[in-house]
Protein backbone atom coordinates (compact mmCIF):
# COMPACT_ATOMS: atom_id res chain seq x y z
CA UNK A 1 0.00 0.00 0.00
CA UNK A 2 0.84 3.57 -0.81
CA UNK A 3 2.12 6.33 1.74
CA UNK A 4 2.20 8.81 -0.21
CA UNK A 5 0.38 9.75 -3.88
CA UNK A 6 2.96 10.85 -6.12
CA UNK A 7 1.55 12.86 -9.19
CA UNK A 8 2.62 13.05 -11.63
CA UNK A 9 4.63 9.93 -11.63
CA UNK A 10 5.72 10.00 -15.37
CA UNK A 11 6.74 13.74 -16.75
CA UNK A 12 7.90 15.04 -20.52
CA UNK A 13 11.64 15.04 -20.46
CA UNK A 14 13.65 18.20 -20.66
CA UNK A 15 10.78 20.42 -18.89
CA UNK A 16 9.84 21.99 -15.90
CA UNK A 17 7.54 19.64 -14.15
CA UNK A 18 5.53 19.84 -10.57
CA UNK A 19 5.12 17.29 -8.46
CA UNK A 20 3.12 16.98 -5.22
CA UNK A 21 3.34 14.20 -2.56
CA UNK A 22 0.80 14.10 -0.67
CA UNK A 23 0.69 11.67 2.73
CA UNK A 24 -2.08 9.39 2.39
CA UNK A 25 -1.34 8.32 6.59
CA UNK A 26 -0.58 10.34 9.82
CA UNK A 27 2.50 8.09 10.14
CA UNK A 28 3.49 9.29 6.44
CA UNK A 29 3.18 13.18 7.19
CA UNK A 30 5.72 15.95 7.06
CA UNK A 31 3.99 17.77 9.79
CA UNK A 32 6.47 16.70 12.75
CA UNK A 33 9.65 17.45 10.86
CA UNK A 34 12.02 20.13 9.77
CA UNK A 35 12.55 19.75 5.91
CA UNK A 36 16.37 20.31 5.16
CA UNK A 37 16.58 19.61 1.66
CA UNK A 38 14.62 18.34 -1.36
CA UNK A 39 17.45 16.89 -4.29
CA UNK A 40 16.31 15.32 -7.71
CA UNK A 41 19.01 12.93 -8.73
CA UNK A 42 19.14 11.42 -11.94
CA UNK A 43 19.79 7.77 -12.55
CA UNK A 44 21.68 7.95 -15.55
CA UNK A 45 23.65 10.68 -14.35
CA UNK A 46 22.44 13.36 -17.05
CA UNK A 47 21.93 16.50 -16.10
CA UNK A 48 20.68 19.46 -17.45
CA UNK A 49 23.56 21.23 -19.22
CA UNK A 50 23.98 17.59 -21.22
CA UNK A 51 27.08 16.58 -19.51
CA UNK A 52 27.24 13.09 -17.84
CA UNK A 53 28.84 12.39 -13.89
CA UNK A 54 28.28 10.65 -11.59
CA UNK A 55 27.42 12.23 -8.25
CA UNK A 56 28.44 10.19 -5.22
CA UNK A 57 26.71 12.97 -2.72
CA UNK A 58 23.03 12.57 -2.43
CA UNK A 59 22.43 16.43 -2.68
CA UNK A 60 24.15 17.37 -5.50
CA UNK A 61 21.16 17.82 -7.35
CA UNK A 62 19.13 20.30 -5.48
CA UNK A 63 14.94 20.53 -6.44
CA UNK A 64 14.79 23.24 -8.46
CA UNK A 65 11.87 24.54 -6.30
CA UNK A 66 9.81 23.24 -3.18
CA UNK A 67 7.44 24.07 -0.61
CA UNK A 68 4.58 22.53 1.75
CA UNK A 69 1.06 23.28 0.70
CA UNK A 70 -0.81 22.43 3.60
CA UNK A 71 0.63 18.54 4.10
CA UNK A 72 1.68 18.34 0.88
CA UNK A 73 5.52 18.72 -0.30
CA UNK A 74 5.22 20.09 -3.67
CA UNK A 75 8.39 20.16 -6.04
CA UNK A 76 9.25 22.19 -9.15
CA UNK A 77 12.23 20.84 -11.45
CA UNK A 78 13.35 20.85 -14.29
CA UNK A 79 14.36 16.84 -15.76
CA UNK A 80 16.08 16.39 -17.96
CA UNK A 81 16.69 13.84 -20.19
CA UNK A 82 14.56 10.52 -20.67
CA UNK A 83 15.93 8.89 -17.58
CA UNK A 84 14.89 7.69 -14.04
CA UNK A 85 14.82 10.64 -11.11
CA UNK A 86 15.02 9.90 -7.49
CA UNK A 87 13.44 12.72 -5.79
CA UNK A 88 15.02 12.64 -1.98
CA UNK A 89 13.84 14.36 1.19
CA UNK A 90 15.84 15.08 3.89
CA UNK A 91 14.63 15.37 6.82
CA UNK A 92 15.44 16.12 10.67
CA UNK A 93 13.32 16.95 14.19
CA UNK A 94 12.80 19.92 15.42
CA UNK A 95 15.39 20.70 17.88
CA UNK A 96 16.99 17.66 17.87
CA UNK A 97 19.25 17.63 14.18
CA UNK A 98 20.84 14.03 14.79
CA UNK A 99 17.65 12.88 14.39
CA UNK A 100 17.34 12.56 10.36
CA UNK A 101 15.67 10.50 8.14
CA UNK A 102 15.70 10.60 4.24
CA UNK A 103 12.93 9.27 2.26
CA UNK A 104 12.97 8.67 -1.06
CA UNK A 105 10.35 8.88 -4.20
CA UNK A 106 10.88 8.13 -7.70
CA UNK A 107 10.05 9.67 -11.07
CA UNK A 108 10.67 9.19 -14.29
CA UNK A 109 11.24 12.11 -17.44
CA UNK A 110 10.11 10.47 -21.16
CA UNK A 111 10.68 11.77 -24.45
CA UNK A 112 7.56 13.18 -25.67
CA UNK A 113 7.11 9.54 -28.32
CA UNK A 114 6.95 7.70 -24.91
CA UNK A 115 5.18 9.93 -22.70
CA UNK A 116 2.22 10.34 -25.26
CA UNK A 117 1.57 6.41 -24.62
CA UNK A 118 -0.05 4.60 -21.57
CA UNK A 119 1.00 1.17 -19.93
CA UNK A 120 -1.19 -1.41 -20.56
CA UNK A 121 -0.54 -4.83 -18.43
CA UNK A 122 -2.18 -7.79 -20.69
CA UNK A 123 -2.46 -11.53 -20.85
CA UNK A 124 -3.84 -13.56 -24.02
CA UNK A 125 -2.85 -17.04 -23.41
CA UNK A 126 -5.65 -17.99 -21.36
CA UNK A 127 -7.33 -21.47 -20.71
CA UNK A 128 -10.79 -22.27 -19.19
CA UNK A 129 -13.14 -25.49 -18.66
CA UNK A 130 -13.86 -24.62 -22.52
CA UNK A 131 -10.74 -26.78 -23.05
CA UNK A 132 -8.27 -28.15 -21.18
CA UNK A 133 -8.30 -25.26 -18.05
CA UNK A 134 -9.92 -25.54 -14.61
CA UNK A 135 -12.17 -22.46 -14.46
CA UNK A 136 -15.44 -21.33 -16.78
CA UNK A 137 -14.53 -17.91 -18.65
CA UNK A 138 -16.36 -15.48 -16.79
CA UNK A 139 -14.98 -16.56 -13.63
CA UNK A 140 -11.08 -16.88 -14.76
CA UNK A 141 -11.73 -12.96 -16.85
CA UNK A 142 -12.92 -11.90 -13.25
CA UNK A 143 -9.77 -13.53 -11.73
CA UNK A 144 -7.22 -12.02 -14.51
CA UNK A 145 -9.07 -8.35 -13.39
CA UNK A 146 -8.24 -9.45 -9.42
CA UNK A 147 -5.02 -10.17 -10.36
CA UNK A 148 -4.35 -6.30 -11.56
CA UNK A 149 -4.95 -7.29 -15.76
CA UNK A 150 -6.14 -4.30 -17.96
CA UNK A 151 -6.48 -6.27 -20.74
CA UNK A 152 -7.06 -10.32 -21.07
CA UNK A 153 -8.10 -12.94 -24.14
CA UNK A 154 -9.32 -16.05 -23.56
CA UNK A 155 -7.75 -18.39 -25.89
CA UNK A 156 -8.92 -22.30 -25.50
CA UNK A 157 -7.61 -24.68 -27.44
CA UNK A 158 -9.42 -25.10 -31.00
CA UNK A 159 -11.71 -22.97 -29.54
CA UNK A 160 -12.85 -19.14 -30.17
CA UNK A 161 -16.03 -19.34 -28.34
CA UNK A 162 -15.23 -18.82 -25.49
CA UNK A 163 -13.33 -15.51 -25.89
CA UNK A 164 -17.02 -14.15 -26.68
CA UNK A 165 -18.69 -15.67 -24.00
CA UNK A 166 -16.39 -13.49 -21.19
CA UNK A 167 -16.51 -10.51 -23.41
CA UNK A 168 -20.30 -10.34 -23.93
CA UNK A 169 -20.84 -11.16 -20.22
CA UNK A 170 -18.75 -8.28 -18.67
CA UNK A 171 -19.16 -6.10 -21.66
CA UNK A 172 -22.72 -4.63 -20.28
CA UNK A 173 -20.77 -4.12 -17.10
CA UNK A 174 -19.15 -1.04 -18.88
CA UNK A 175 -15.59 -2.30 -17.06
CA UNK A 176 -12.61 -0.51 -17.82
CA UNK A 177 -11.14 -3.86 -18.11
CA UNK A 178 -11.33 -4.95 -21.40
CA UNK A 179 -11.63 -8.43 -22.74
CA UNK A 180 -10.96 -9.35 -26.65
CA UNK A 181 -11.43 -12.33 -28.80
CA UNK A 182 -8.93 -14.93 -29.20
CA UNK A 183 -8.17 -18.87 -29.03
CA UNK A 184 -4.93 -20.95 -29.55
CA UNK A 185 -4.82 -22.72 -33.32
CA UNK A 186 -4.00 -26.47 -33.68
CA UNK A 187 -3.84 -26.60 -37.13
CA UNK A 188 -4.15 -30.50 -39.01
CA UNK A 189 -0.68 -31.87 -39.51
CA UNK A 190 1.17 -28.97 -37.87
CA UNK A 191 3.08 -29.31 -34.42
CA UNK A 192 2.85 -25.20 -34.21
CA UNK A 193 0.70 -23.74 -31.59
CA UNK A 194 -0.51 -20.43 -32.65
CA UNK A 195 -2.68 -17.63 -30.56
CA UNK A 196 -4.89 -15.57 -32.18
CA UNK A 197 -4.87 -11.67 -30.36
CA UNK A 198 -8.19 -10.15 -31.41
CA UNK A 199 -8.37 -11.50 -34.69
CA UNK A 200 -12.40 -10.96 -35.63
CA UNK A 201 -12.24 -14.32 -37.63
CA UNK A 202 -12.84 -17.80 -36.12
CA UNK A 203 -9.88 -19.42 -37.46
CA UNK A 204 -10.69 -22.88 -35.27
CA UNK A 205 -13.91 -22.98 -36.97
CA UNK A 206 -12.73 -22.25 -40.21
CA UNK A 207 -10.47 -25.52 -40.02
CA UNK A 208 -13.24 -27.57 -38.80
CA UNK A 209 -15.25 -26.60 -41.52
CA UNK A 210 -13.57 -26.85 -44.80
CA UNK A 211 -10.05 -28.77 -43.52
CA UNK A 212 -9.91 -29.39 -47.31
CA UNK A 213 -10.35 -25.76 -48.51
CA UNK A 214 -7.22 -25.20 -45.82
CA UNK A 215 -4.98 -28.68 -47.57
CA UNK A 216 -5.71 -27.35 -51.04
CA UNK A 217 -4.45 -23.10 -49.76
CA UNK A 218 -1.65 -24.84 -47.60
CA UNK A 219 -0.39 -26.61 -50.41
CA UNK A 220 -0.16 -24.18 -52.71
CA UNK A 221 1.61 -21.67 -50.35
CA UNK A 222 3.99 -25.17 -49.97
CA UNK A 223 4.30 -25.11 -53.66
CA UNK A 224 5.26 -21.13 -53.91
CA UNK A 225 7.67 -21.64 -50.96
CA UNK A 226 11.26 -20.89 -52.19
CA UNK A 227 14.63 -22.32 -51.28
CA UNK A 228 13.32 -25.69 -49.48
CA UNK A 229 15.68 -27.39 -47.38
CA UNK A 230 16.03 -31.49 -47.74
CA UNK A 231 14.24 -33.04 -44.54
CA UNK A 232 12.53 -30.42 -43.30
CA UNK A 233 8.80 -30.05 -42.69
CA UNK A 234 7.69 -27.35 -44.95
CA UNK A 235 4.38 -28.14 -44.80
CA UNK A 236 4.17 -26.59 -40.92
CA UNK A 237 5.83 -23.81 -42.40
CA UNK A 238 3.26 -23.14 -44.81
CA UNK A 239 0.93 -24.24 -42.44
CA UNK A 240 1.39 -21.95 -39.67
CA UNK A 241 1.71 -18.95 -42.55
CA UNK A 242 -1.38 -19.92 -43.41
CA UNK A 243 -2.75 -19.47 -40.09
CA UNK A 244 -0.59 -15.97 -39.30
CA UNK A 245 -2.38 -14.71 -42.87
CA UNK A 246 -5.96 -15.92 -41.80
CA UNK A 247 -5.58 -14.25 -38.22
CA UNK A 248 -3.83 -10.62 -39.93
CA UNK A 249 -7.21 -10.68 -42.72
CA UNK A 250 -9.74 -10.37 -38.90
CA UNK A 251 -7.17 -7.84 -37.88
CA UNK A 252 -5.61 -10.36 -34.85
CA UNK A 253 -1.96 -10.73 -33.78
CA UNK A 254 -0.57 -13.62 -34.59
CA UNK A 255 1.93 -15.02 -32.06
CA UNK A 256 4.34 -18.01 -32.56
CA UNK A 257 4.04 -19.45 -29.06
CA UNK A 258 6.52 -21.79 -26.87
CA UNK A 259 8.96 -23.41 -29.29
CA UNK A 260 11.23 -25.03 -26.49
CA UNK A 261 8.39 -26.63 -24.72
CA UNK A 262 8.54 -30.21 -24.52
CA UNK A 263 7.15 -33.46 -23.44
CA UNK A 264 9.28 -36.35 -24.35
CA UNK A 265 11.34 -34.37 -26.33
CA UNK A 266 10.78 -30.71 -28.10
CA UNK A 267 7.08 -30.31 -29.44
CA UNK A 268 8.91 -28.76 -32.23
CA UNK A 269 12.25 -30.05 -33.73
CA UNK A 270 14.65 -27.39 -33.94
CA UNK A 271 14.96 -27.61 -37.92
CA UNK A 272 11.34 -26.06 -37.64
CA UNK A 273 11.93 -23.88 -35.28
CA UNK A 274 14.84 -22.67 -36.78
CA UNK A 275 12.93 -21.84 -40.31
CA UNK A 276 9.94 -20.20 -38.73
CA UNK A 277 12.33 -17.78 -37.18
CA UNK A 278 14.22 -17.34 -40.56
CA UNK A 279 11.12 -16.32 -42.18
CA UNK A 280 9.67 -14.66 -39.51
CA UNK A 281 6.14 -14.21 -41.01
CA UNK A 282 3.96 -14.19 -37.22
CA UNK A 283 3.53 -10.70 -35.83
CA UNK A 284 5.08 -11.58 -32.04
CA UNK A 285 6.83 -13.81 -30.58
CA UNK A 286 5.89 -15.32 -27.05
CA UNK A 287 9.27 -15.24 -25.52
CA UNK A 288 7.96 -16.28 -22.15
CA UNK A 289 5.39 -18.53 -22.09
CA UNK A 290 3.61 -20.72 -19.49
CA UNK A 291 6.14 -23.07 -17.70
CA UNK A 292 6.51 -24.38 -14.13
CA UNK A 293 9.84 -24.15 -12.32
CA UNK A 294 10.77 -27.39 -13.17
CA UNK A 295 10.29 -26.25 -16.85
CA UNK A 296 13.32 -23.80 -16.49
CA UNK A 297 14.67 -24.61 -19.55
CA UNK A 298 12.05 -23.92 -22.01
CA UNK A 299 11.81 -20.19 -21.10
CA UNK A 300 15.61 -19.60 -20.81
CA UNK A 301 16.54 -20.88 -24.07
CA UNK A 302 13.58 -19.12 -25.48
CA UNK A 303 15.18 -16.30 -24.13
CA UNK A 304 18.61 -16.89 -25.47
CA UNK A 305 17.78 -17.49 -29.14
CA UNK A 306 15.41 -14.14 -28.91
CA UNK A 307 18.84 -12.55 -28.12
CA UNK A 308 20.86 -14.21 -30.73
CA UNK A 309 18.38 -13.73 -33.33
CA UNK A 310 18.17 -9.96 -32.26
CA UNK A 311 22.20 -9.86 -32.58
CA UNK A 312 22.02 -11.92 -36.41
CA UNK A 313 19.33 -8.47 -37.58
CA UNK A 314 16.61 -10.77 -37.42
CA UNK A 315 14.39 -8.42 -35.20
CA UNK A 316 10.48 -9.06 -33.93
CA UNK A 317 8.36 -8.45 -30.91
CA UNK A 318 7.86 -10.48 -28.11
CA UNK A 319 5.28 -11.20 -25.64
CA UNK A 320 4.93 -12.55 -21.89
CA UNK A 321 1.95 -15.14 -21.75
CA UNK A 322 0.84 -17.26 -19.07
CA UNK A 323 -1.03 -20.15 -20.64
CA UNK A 324 -2.51 -20.84 -16.85
CA UNK A 325 -4.94 -23.34 -17.19
CA UNK A 326 -6.32 -22.32 -13.93
CA UNK A 327 -6.27 -19.41 -11.54
CA UNK A 328 -7.23 -21.38 -8.27
CA UNK A 329 -5.17 -24.33 -5.94
CA UNK A 330 -6.86 -25.58 -3.14
CA UNK A 331 -4.36 -27.07 -0.30
CA UNK A 332 -4.52 -30.92 -1.01
CA UNK A 333 -7.14 -30.72 -3.15
CA UNK A 334 -10.06 -29.77 -0.72
CA UNK A 335 -12.21 -27.78 -2.73
CA UNK A 336 -13.90 -26.04 0.17
CA UNK A 337 -11.22 -24.44 1.42
CA UNK A 338 -10.37 -21.09 0.64
CA UNK A 339 -7.67 -21.10 -2.48
CA UNK A 340 -4.55 -19.62 -2.90
CA UNK A 341 -3.18 -18.50 -6.59
CA UNK A 342 -2.10 -21.25 -8.59
CA UNK A 343 1.12 -21.24 -10.54
CA UNK A 344 1.07 -19.78 -13.66
CA UNK A 345 -1.49 -17.40 -12.95
CA UNK A 346 -0.32 -14.03 -12.98
CA UNK A 347 3.59 -15.37 -13.82
CA UNK A 348 4.08 -14.39 -17.38
CA UNK A 349 2.50 -11.43 -18.74
CA UNK A 350 2.78 -8.45 -21.16
CA UNK A 351 3.44 -4.55 -20.16
CA UNK A 352 2.21 -3.01 -23.69
CA UNK A 353 2.76 0.94 -24.24
CA UNK A 354 0.01 2.32 -25.99
CA UNK A 355 -1.81 5.06 -26.86
CA UNK A 356 -5.23 3.51 -25.56
CA UNK A 357 -6.50 -0.14 -24.27
CA UNK A 358 -8.47 -0.64 -27.52
CA UNK A 359 -7.66 -3.63 -29.63
CA UNK A 360 -6.09 -1.56 -32.33
CA UNK A 361 -4.05 0.51 -30.06
CA UNK A 362 -2.86 -2.64 -28.12
CA UNK A 363 -2.09 -4.75 -30.96
CA UNK A 364 -0.39 -1.88 -33.38
CA UNK A 365 2.02 -1.01 -30.04
CA UNK A 366 2.97 -5.18 -30.10
CA UNK A 367 3.89 -4.68 -33.27
CA UNK A 368 5.47 -1.66 -33.21
CA UNK A 369 8.11 -2.96 -30.60
CA UNK A 370 6.49 -1.18 -27.90
CA UNK A 371 5.87 -4.26 -25.43
CA UNK A 372 7.88 -5.92 -22.69
CA UNK A 373 8.24 -9.70 -21.84
CA UNK A 374 7.94 -10.12 -18.29
CA UNK A 375 8.26 -13.14 -15.88
CA UNK A 376 7.38 -12.76 -12.31
CA UNK A 377 6.84 -16.29 -10.66
CA UNK A 378 5.16 -15.36 -6.98
CA UNK A 379 8.06 -14.99 -4.47
CA UNK A 380 10.63 -14.72 -7.32
CA UNK A 381 12.64 -11.83 -8.82
CA UNK A 382 11.00 -10.70 -12.01
CA UNK A 383 12.74 -10.33 -15.35
CA UNK A 384 11.41 -8.27 -18.07
CA UNK A 385 12.70 -8.46 -21.96
CA UNK A 386 12.35 -6.47 -25.27
CA UNK A 387 14.23 -3.67 -26.70
CA UNK A 388 16.22 -1.93 -23.68
CA UNK A 389 14.78 0.96 -23.72
CA UNK A 390 11.17 -0.06 -23.12
CA UNK A 391 12.46 -2.62 -20.71
CA UNK A 392 14.00 0.53 -18.67
CA UNK A 393 11.03 2.21 -18.24
CA UNK A 394 8.74 -0.93 -17.53
CA UNK A 395 11.13 -1.58 -14.28
CA UNK A 396 10.11 1.48 -12.88
CA UNK A 397 6.33 1.18 -13.46
CA UNK A 398 6.46 -2.20 -12.12
CA UNK A 399 7.80 -0.58 -8.93
CA UNK A 400 6.11 2.39 -8.50
CA UNK A 401 2.98 2.61 -11.29
CA UNK A 402 1.93 -0.89 -11.00
CA UNK A 403 1.61 -1.88 -7.32
CA UNK A 404 -0.98 0.77 -6.46
CA UNK A 405 -2.93 0.17 -9.90
CA UNK A 406 -3.49 -3.18 -8.58
CA UNK A 407 -4.76 -2.66 -5.38
CA UNK A 408 -7.32 -1.08 -7.69
CA UNK A 409 -7.81 -3.43 -9.85
CA UNK A 410 -7.66 -6.27 -6.84
CA UNK A 411 -11.00 -4.69 -5.86
CA UNK A 412 -12.78 -4.63 -8.94
CA UNK A 413 -11.79 -8.05 -9.73
CA UNK A 414 -13.08 -8.98 -6.17
CA UNK A 415 -16.84 -7.31 -6.72
CA UNK A 416 -16.69 -9.23 -10.22
CA UNK A 417 -16.41 -12.44 -8.74
CA UNK A 418 -19.33 -11.59 -6.22
CA UNK A 419 -21.65 -10.38 -9.38
CA UNK A 420 -20.89 -13.95 -11.40
CA UNK A 421 -21.67 -15.65 -8.22
CA UNK A 422 -25.31 -13.69 -7.59
CA UNK A 423 -24.66 -11.10 -5.13
CA UNK A 424 -27.12 -7.94 -6.63
CA UNK A 425 -25.48 -5.70 -4.52
CA UNK A 426 -22.17 -6.04 -6.99
CA UNK A 427 -22.99 -4.18 -9.72
CA UNK A 428 -24.18 -0.95 -8.14
CA UNK A 429 -20.35 -1.64 -6.05
CA UNK A 430 -18.48 -1.60 -9.44
CA UNK A 431 -20.29 1.03 -11.35
CA UNK A 432 -19.33 3.27 -7.77
CA UNK A 433 -15.44 2.18 -8.39
CA UNK A 434 -15.50 3.12 -12.01
CA UNK A 435 -13.02 5.48 -13.19
CA UNK A 436 -10.44 4.76 -10.05
CA UNK A 437 -7.85 3.20 -12.16
CA UNK A 438 -8.35 5.30 -15.28
CA UNK A 439 -7.90 8.40 -12.80
CA UNK A 440 -5.16 7.05 -11.43
CA UNK A 441 -3.47 6.75 -14.42
CA UNK A 442 -4.60 9.94 -15.71
CA UNK A 443 -2.97 11.50 -12.59
CA UNK A 444 0.10 9.47 -13.01
CA UNK A 445 0.93 11.48 -16.15
CA UNK A 446 -0.28 14.58 -15.10
CA UNK A 447 -3.52 14.48 -16.28
CA UNK A 448 -6.57 15.86 -14.48
CA UNK A 449 -8.69 13.00 -13.70
CA UNK A 450 -12.25 12.77 -15.32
Amino acid sequence: MNYTDVFPRVVPADTESEIRIHPRYEHAAFADWTLAGVFCNPFDGLARNGAYAHFLKPDAHPADAWRLDGGDLVVRHHFAGEQEYNLTVALHKPGDPKLAQTREFRVYALQPDLFALRPFKGDFHIHTTRSDGRECPCYVAARYRQKGFDFAAITDHRRYEPSLEARDYWQPLGLEFKLYPGEEVHAPDNPVHIVNFGGSINVSRALREDEAAYRREVQALLDALPDKKPNLNHFAVAASEWVFDRIRAGGGLAVFCHPYWYTSQFVIDEGLTSEMFRRRAFDAFELLGGFYRYQFESNALQVVRYYEEQARGNAFPVVGLSDSHGTDAFPQGQRFADSADRDLFGWYYTIVLARSNTLPDIRDAVKAFRSVAVCAPAGDMPHLHGAFRMVKYATFLMRDYFPMHDVYCAEEGALMLDHLGGDRRAAGALARLKGRTADYLAASFGTPPT
